[in-house]
């Protein structure tokens, strides 16, 4: 059986070393990137990737919001989440499937990942 394959996005290296990890204990492939451009640079090469996990507020060129406006239109079969603690920062429903408030539980996100990749619909509350 394959892995299904999740990008993490995170410029903070500890929050995104215990994603990953933990993402990779509940049986998934976790790839990781710290900026939308390192992520971009990433899915032009690995067509594996079924969903996107970013924070929205990172330094670089762009964005996580800009990163999930590109992703919306070059990949719409790509399953997008979020993660921010500023709630002025929650995109629209239709740019992501998934919100998830900061500071969040890291078991409770990899449910919401993992529920995410196993259903073709969006689920909009945050954890």
């Amino acid at each position: 059986m394959t892995l299904q394959t999740v990008l993490v996005v995170e410029d903070d290296l500890l929050i995104r070393l215990m994603v990953v990890d933990a993402l990779r204990n509940a049986g998934l492939k976790a790839l990781e990137a710290s900026s939308a451009d390192e992520a971009l640079t990433i899915l032009e090469s690995d067509a594996s990737v079924k969903l996107v996990f970013s924070d929205l507020r990172m330094p670089g060129t762009m964005d996580g919001v800009g990163l999930m406006k590109v992703l919306r239109k070059t990949r719409p079969d790509l399953k997008l989440a979020v993660a921010s603690g500023y709630s002025p920062d929650w995109p629209s429903p239709d740019m992501v499937d998934a919100f998830i408030g900061k500071p969040y539980d890291v078991e409770r996100a990899v449910a919401r990942i993992k529920a995410l990749l196993g259903s073709g619909v969006s689920a909009q509350q945050s954890a």
